[in-house]
């Protein structure tokens, strides 16, 4: 084979490959220039109308916000108006110390104790104690006419209603003290203590009346028990009194022109 040969066969071998390279290149460039580039393209996003947009931030901005939030709500606070307090009656007195019910008292009033039906100045008069008397306290207390009143029974048959004080004075005490003479008739079983003036003597007689024949007389001061009466003999009453000793025995007068001879001690 000459050399010419050989040069054309090599040239037509070369034709061959770049034709096929030149193929090749159209495989590959094509689907480029007929899609573009590889690369990705972006994910469209959808639009939404004005409406929808701003409901759609509100949802958002709710979701935002926390749950359960204490909401301090700040409620006007009433202004208190104190009532006016009315007029009251003026308050019954305090005297002395407490009496109580089932407990003895004594009459503490000088001029003697009004002793009432009810509780009131109004109250029916019963009867006046004299100043020393002793009592049982039965009721009370019970707050009429500015004093306070205590149901008392004097033991001589006398109950009713008296004042403990008028707030400045005690009228009845709850200080019973040692046993004293008491301004009020005697009873049988007493206990008499001779009240009589300074410088006088009390005359006891064998039987009641002023004619009878004297036993004795004694002084102020002097006890006796009570053995029996009371009797009317002119214009007294008379009483049997006998010494603790029994030395003495006999009758005396209690008393006259509210003036107490024998007087009981309580």
């Amino acid at each position: 084979m000459n050399q010419s040969d050989s040069t054309s066969r090599i040239a037509v071998r070369r034709r061959a490959g770049l034709l096929s390279l030149f193929v090749l290149c159209l495989l590959w460039i094509g689907p480029i220039l007929a899609c573009g580039s590889f690369q990705p393209r972006p994910t469209p996003v959808p639009t939404l109308p004005p409406a929808a947009a701003t409901a759609n931030a509100e949802a958002e901005r709710a979701l935002a916000l926390p749950t359960n939030t204490p909401v301090l709500i700040v409620e006007p606070t009433a202004t208190f108006t104190p009532e006016p307090i009315p007029p009251t009656a003026t308050p019954a007195p305090v005297v002395g110390g407490t009496l109580t019910i089932g407990q003895p008292a004594r009459v503490a009033a000088g001029g003697g104790l009004n002793v009432r039906q009810a509780p009131s100045t109004a109250g029916v008069l019963v009867t006046r104690l004299g100043f020393g008397v002793r009592l049982s306290v039965l009721e009370g207390p019970t707050s009429a006419d500015g004093y306070i009143w205590w149901k008392v029974d004097d033991g001589q048959g006398n109950v009713g209603w008296g004042a403990q004080g008028d707030g400045t004075d005690e009228w009845i005490s709850p200080q019973v003290g040692e046993a004293q003479p008491v301004n009020r008739s005697p009873k049988v079983g007493d206990r008499v203590r001779v009240t009589m003036e300074a410088g006088q003597l009390l005359t006891i007689r064998t039987v009641p009346g002023t004619s009878a024949a004297t036993v004795t007389k004694v002084n102020i001061g002097a006890e006796f028990t009570v053995l029996a009466g009371p009797q009317s003999a002119d214009g007294y009453f008379w009483f049997q009194i006998r010494s603790d000793d029994g030395a003495t025995e006999g009758w005396a007068a209690d008393g006259s022109d509210g003036k107490r001879w024998l007087s009981p001690l309580e």
